[in-house]
């Protein structure tokens, strides 16, 4: 597992605005536009978290989930999920996913709390 944080949105401004925090906290971020993108990136060089959008054209983060969580290493990468329309209970059941930031409602110090739980899970795992 490497230490950066995998940034997968189709939307610049919000992979920037992610970007930015991870600089705040001096954590290396990287950046895919699709989840098919992501899948390769991951496959190349395993996050130690993942910040996801579910909405995206090519592949969703629906489907990159599922394929995320049958890839076997990819098993244990914590998942922050980045939705306007997703219902914060049901996601956090799917495989992985640490918490749920709802697209233009969540502060920076929210993803900072959560970037901080996500990334503490995954020192747990790679421990492991």
């Amino acid at each position: 597992m490497e230490n950066y944080v995998l940034v997968v949105d189709d939307n610049p401004d919000v992979r920037r605005l992610i970007m930015d925090v991870l600089d705040i906290m001096d954590v290396p971020g990287r950046e895919a536009v699709n989840g098919q993108e992501a899948l390769k990136m991951v496959q190349e060089s395993l996050p130690r978290v993942i910040v996801l959008d579910l909405m995206m054209p090519v592949m969703n983060g629906f489907t990159m989930i599922t394929q995320l969580y049958s890839y076997k290493p990819g098993r244990t990468i914590p998942v922050i999920l980045l939705s306007g329309v997703a219902d914060d209970s049901q996601m956090k059941k799917l495989p992985g996913v640490v918490g749920v930031l709802r697209k233009g409602g969540f502060s920076v110090d929210e993803m900072q709390t959560l970037l901080k739980v996500a990334l503490a899970k995954s020192e747990i795992a790679a421990g492991s």
